[in-house]
Parts: structure tokens; C-alpha cells; sequence
């Protein structure tokens, strides 16, 4: 992983004893809505301060992407945003082609702020395969 990977979020954290990965699939798997929001925000916390955790991201496809929820849909993008979306030689990852129909499904959605929300992350995406 590069320092310089594109990304327009900055944030600290400090908030101790991060979890462990157990606890947060279980959370993002099977919790409620706020248990999945906060589930996720740290995950970004931890991404944004070095960790790699590649093992969520189908976790967060299969059971965060579908629900409705626009505060959990806002943290979602930060995710998208910051996850590594390329395989070590290069290729986009197999789990795009998901996360693309999720966005395109997000860019005709009758919620006008769904609809904004996802065209603002998609100017923000420097990778022209997604």
C-alpha cells in the first residue's frame, strides 16, 4: 500500500483498543442498523489510519449495500472511497462489478439526496474502470 493513495478524507483517531475483526464482521453481519453505522465507521477509522482489511469488504457488500438507511449510505461511500479497489498486478478487483451495480442502482433511486450522494463520491473516483 502507498501513502499517496488517492483519497480526499483526512481524519485522527485516538479512540484506544481498536476491535477486532471478529467483532466487526459480527456487527456488520447481524447487529441493527446504529451497530452496522458504527461498525463501519470504524472500520474507516482503521483504514484511514493504516490498517488493511480486505476481508470486509464482501461482508460490508453483502449486508450493509442493500439496506436504506442514509446515514449508513454516507459512511458506505467514505468506505468505497478509501478501500483498495485494485488486485496486487493492477486489475480492478471481482467485487467492483457488485459495488457498480450497487452505485448505478444508488444513481436512479427516487431519494434525490441517495441520488446526489453517489454522483458526488462518483466525481470524486479517479479510477476510470469503475
Amino acid at each position: 500500500m502507498s501513502a499517496e493513495k488517492i483519497c480526499t478524507i483526512l481524519v485522527h483517531s485516538d479512540k484506544g483498543e481498536p476491535p477486532n475483526m471478529g467483532e466487526l464482521k459480527k456487527q456488520l453481519e447481524s447487529g441493527t442498523v446504529e451497530e452496522k453505522i458504527e461498525a463501519l465507521k470504524s472500520a474507516v477509522l482503521l483504514m484511514l489510519n493504516g490498517e488493511v482489511l480486505p476481508q470486509l469488504l464482501m461482508t460490508i457488500i453483502r449486508f450493509v449495500m442493500p439496506l436504506d438507511d442514509h446515514r449508513l449510505k454516507k459512511i458506505l461511500l467514505f468506505y468505497l472511497e478509501i478501500v483498495d479497489k485494485h488486485t496486487a498486478d493492477g486489475k480492478p478487483m471481482p467485487e467492483m462489478i457488485l459495488v457498480c451495480n450497487a452505485l448505478r442502482n444508488d444513481l436512479i433511486h427516487p431519494n434525490e439526496y441517495v441520488r446526489g450522494s453517489t454522483l458526488r463520491f462518483l466525481t470524486k473516483l479517479k479510477e476510470p474502470e469503475i
